[in-house]
């Protein structure tokens, strides 16, 4: 990144941490970075965004140009950016603020400083009592709405200033970071917001959360602490949720989980959430050692006193929690690459989220192998041979650009938090190539690997539960044989036609195991007509049959067409367990999962409090508040 230009001895530190590719493949990444980044933008549309309902979409975009060396000046991003700067008055979607507080922050214009800020204090309002984060953080108030409209509109004269004292270019003598927290006095609208949320009770202790959101808000936070926004308060949150929550085999769950000592575990440990739990650590111990260097560092010029110590930043790697973690990830990304080959996926699935993440952890613990292994030439291969022709990575995440965005986010190593690894520049060691002293929370360490593989002769990247009643959080169950079969299925169901067709809907609506569920919602959105129609009653009545539990799950997934159905399969069950979750996704960024929910909720209550279609936000608001009151008031009886 271009943050770092000039800085010598540690621009060399940072190369030497670096894997270095082959000539043969380095090129072959080029070309692949090429290509991505000419599909990324034919996906721009008109309007500067890219396809999806939340503006975090078009944000991750634009942090990827960047990354890929794109210019800031170009009309892509300057789009992009117009985009994000609009949709950021009313934001509430938590991975959008993240992800639009990253990007602003990486384009580097002063003007949207207000902006940051704004978006900070939004994410330590949506922080609930156990440290993390949902979908959507409180709403905006309406003067807060009024002052960024206001300073939008004067745009055009900020923007010409330059950006003074940005910690990621200016540093000193000693490569510390410079806060802006010692340079910049947040204004006083800002501090006012602040004061509201340390006064607030109870930080939304009724609502759900997940560590997929949660990191999204931890990496937002660090970036955040350059503007002079006060996090410490949230990280110790943050803090303490990890380590309550990280499970026997040193990974974490989708959803939170604390544990006492011999408490039996509750939640699945996959790959993608265990690297959100060591971005959150990362984050923590790279704030204890920022704060060890301005307390305990001598002033310009002077020696530590006799018998008093210079600052030492604690090592990340003698941490029980952080060590059987990536012992944990060293374990799910398979075998060195080049002796059998990258696999070719048939589905990726979210083994390119996964990359990603991994490549966060890498990066910001600055290390070159994970379990003994070149972390980044096993991704990259993977990544080079399962480019599509257009440029582009097809995933679970695919339809809005974002598996083609965590793909050239890996292959460029981007850092987003550059100074996040410089507080964390002491010796880090990766576990796997060093004897294990401790493990996980409460234990000597892992005792088992986590439930995940990387295998390079087979499509499947992680093996998941065997059926649908066992599952963690995770949304999608993957099992070992889903990917194929799952694809088969999907085929099969949209090549028939007529009555053929309708046979087959009725065999996956009553066929035992997790494949038919998954095949069913991902034919739902290539389907048309009466099939459609069809298809979605099959997937609901097919989760009607689910356990209580199990549709708990459901309605937390990422496909809407699972939400939907499971929302509908709540009501034909007539299950009031999920009231409350229900009533959530009144909210929910899909259209037809509101509707679906809205009905759910008349059918289970005989009550109708709205919100009716075509429903202003702010109607809709009404009609969620009202639905919360008639429910408690149901509960007192």
């Amino acid at each position: 990144m271009r943050y770092l230009s000039g800085l010598g001895a540690l621009v060399v530190s940072f190369l030497v941490l670096a894997p270095a590719a082959r000539a043969t493949d380095q090129e072959a990444i080029d070309r692949a970075v090429e290509s991505g980044v000419a599909y990324l933008k034919k996906m721009q549309q008109g309007d500067g965004t890219w396809a999806h309902a939340e503006i975090g979409a078009t944000a991750l975009a634009g942090v990827t140009l960047l990354e890929c060396d794109v210019p800031p000046t170009d009309p892509a991003v300057q789009k992009a950016a117009d985009a994000v700067r609009k949709a950021s008055v009313h934001l509430t979607h938590t991975y959008s603020i993240a992800l639009s507080l990253l990007f602003l922050d990486r384009l580097g214009e002063e003007a949207d400083v207000p902006i940051i800020e704004s978006l900070t204090v939004r994410l330590l309002a949506g922080q609930n009592a156990n440290g993390g984060w949902h979908y959507q953080c409180p709403d905006v108030p309406d003067t807060e709405a009024r002052r960024l409209t206001g300073l939008l509109k004067q745009r055009s004269e900020l923007s010409t200033r330059p950006r003074p004292g940005d910690p990621q270019r200016t540093l000193d003598k000693a490569g510390d970071p410079q806060r802006i927290a010692n340079q910049r006095k947040l204004t006083e609208e800002i501090r006012q917001q602040l004061e509201v949320i340390n006064r607030a009770v109870g930080r939304r202790d009724g609502r759900a959360d997940d560590n997929s959101n949660t990191q999204f808000a931890t990496l937002a936070l660090w970036v955040a602490r350059r503007h002079g926004l006060p996090t410490d308060g949230a990280l110790t949150l943050l803090n303490a949720r990890f380590r309550a929550s990280q499970n026997g085999d040193g990974g974490w769950a989708y959803s939170h989980h604390t544990h006492s000592p011999g408490e039996a575990r509750g939640g699945k440990s996959t790959a993608t959430m265990t690297c959100a739990g060591l971005l959150g650590l990362a984050v923590v111990h790279g704030a204890i050692g920022e704060a060890a260097l301005r307390t305990e560092k001598p002033k310009d010029g002077e020696k530590p006193k006799e018998g008093e110590k210079s600052a030492k930043i604690p090592d990340p790697t003698r941490d029980p929690a952080v060590r059987a973690a990536l012992t944990a990830i060293g374990s799910a990304i398979g075998h060195p690459v080049g002796k059998k080959g990258a696999p070719v996926l048939a589905n990726g699935g979210r083994v390119y989220y996964f990359l990603w993440s991994m490549e966060r952890v890498a990066v910001a613990f600055g290390l070159k192998t994970i379990g003994g292994k070149d972390w980044y030439d096993w991704g990259s291969e993977i990544l080079v041979a399962n480019q599509q022709a257009d440029g582009s990575w097809k995933g679970d995440f695919s339809g809005m650009g974002a598996d083609t965005c965590f793909a050239l986010l890996f292959l460029r190593r981007a850092n987003l938090a550059r100074d996040l690894t410089l507080a964390l520049r002491g010796k880090v060691e990766d576990p796997g190539e060093v004897k294990l002293s401790a493990g996980g929370v409460g234990g000597e360490g892992p005792k088992q690997p986590l439930g995940l593989k990387a295998a390079l002769d087979s499509p499947e990247m992680f093996a998941g539960p065997k059926s649908e009643g066992d599952l963690g959080r995770t949304g999608k169950p993957v099992a070992s044989e889903t990917d194929r079969e799952t694809a088969r299925l999907v085929d099969r169901l949209v090549k028939a036609a007529g009555t053929k067709q309708d046979e087959v809907i009725a065999e996956m609506r009553d066929a035992k195991g997790v494949v038919y569920t998954q095949a069913l919602a991902s034919a739902i959105p290539q389907l048309e007509g009466e099939a459609h129609k069809k298809a979605r009653e099959a997937l609901a009545e097919r989760m009607s049959r689910m356990k209580s539990e199990t549709l708990g799950v459901k309605l937390e997934d990422d496909d809407p067409e699972v939400r939907r159905a499971a929302a509908l399969a709540v009501a034909m069950k007539e299950d009031k367990t999920h009231v409350e979750r229900l009533i959530d996704l009144l909210d929910d960024k899909d259209a037809a999962v509101k509707k679906a929910a809205h009905a759910a909720l008349k059918s289970l209550s005989e009550q109708d409090f709205g919100p009716a279609a075509g429903a202003s936000r702010d109607e809709q608001q009404k009609a969620a508040a009202a639905w919360r009151e008639w429910w408690k008031e149901k509960t007192k009886r």
